[in-house]
């Protein structure tokens, strides 16, 4: 008897092992949970560590906790940076292209693809994109230079002007379709349009279609604070300043101008784009004509997102 615990000889212990091993008809070993008790540890392990039986790694990190220390010390660092890279996926991106005129089309991470105003080819004179499907098409009103949605393939939802007014579900998509007008006469003038507000991957886009006028107290509550603003500037029924005005009100973070007059607008006359940007300083240039963005990408100050050039 050593420190008030027995001693068993060798052959004795063996036995004493051999009896606590499982039968093959009981728990599966990738079950059993080892038991022992104060009297094994304090007993048979320093002799095992003795003779040879106790692993030699596990021997030595009892002899020399520091080394415990010392490989945290070594490795944790690097552990946790895995774990960090791992642990944090990246915001989802919506990807926004520009296909000339007002036509927008953007593809959500969850692959929904969203086509507005897509042009006939009538007015104005882009390249329309051969085979683009989507799943989604809004048009604001029935002019030709948005309201080709036959050109769009596969199998979309179509949503065309004051149909498409209030609260509607396509493919999983729920979108706000506002009433608006293309002129400051109540649509006397050029009629009706449809605005399109939605949300995507954490950010709200709203498109404006042909609007003609400010947006009043009660529109500017049908659409809520927007981040990501697609703006007709081309139309001389609204001032620059009544332009700036309306992507204030909506708190609008980026501002995609669009419809403005270039090479290929044909006999529409809308001002440029140069116009629109004189004397401005928050411009970001996108080279092409699309880019990604995620709500983290949100830029903390209004700004806008010109194209150069065209598609």
């Amino acid at each position: 008897m050593q420190g008030g615990a027995p001693v068993f000889p060798r052959s004795c212990m063996t036995t004493y092992c051999e009896e606590r091993k499982p039968s093959p008809t009981k728990q599966p070993d990738a079950f059993r949970q080892p038991q022992e008790n104060a009297w094994e540890i304090g007993s048979l392990r320093p002799r095992l560590e003795k003779k040879g039986n106790l692993s030699p790694c596990r021997a030595t990190l009892r002899r020399r906790p520091w080394l415990i220390a010392a490989f945290l010390l070594l490795f944790s660092p690097s552990l946790f940076f895995v774990l960090a890279e791992n642990g944090h996926a990246a915001p989802p991106t919506v990807l926004i292209r520009w296909y000339g005129h007002a036509f927008i089309y953007l593809i959500a991470s969850s692959g929904i693809r969203i086509a507005i105003d897509p042009f006939g080819d009538e007015t104005v004179h882009y390249r329309f994109p051969a085979s683009l499907q989507a799943d989604v098409v809004l048009i604001s009103n029935e002019a030709n230079d948005r309201s080709a949605g036959e050109r769009i393939q596969g199998t979309p939802q179509l949503f065309r002007s004051v149909a498409a007014l209030g609260t509607n579900n396509a493919r999983g998509l729920l979108f706000r379709g506002i009433l608006t007008f293309r002129d400051k006469s109540q649509g006397a003038i050029h009629g009706h349009n449809t605005a399109f507000v939605f949300d995507l991957d954490g950010m709200r886009f709203a498109h404006l279609g042909d609007l003609g006028h400010p947006l009043s107290p009660e529109l500017l509550a049908e659409f809520g604070k927007v981040d990501v603003l697609f703006l007709p500037v081309g139309r001389d029924t609204l001032l620059a300043s009544e332009l700036d005005k309306i992507a204030a009100d909506l708190a609008a973070r980026v501002i995609v101008p669009i419809a403005y007059r270039t090479d290929l607008s044909g006999d529409l006359e809308l001002r440029t784009l140069a116009s629109y940007l004189d004397n401005r300083t928050n411009i970001r240039w996108i080279d092409g004509s699309e880019f990604s963005l995620s709500a983290p990408e949100l830029p903390p100050s209004p700004m806008i997102y010109a194209f150069r050039g065209t598609p």
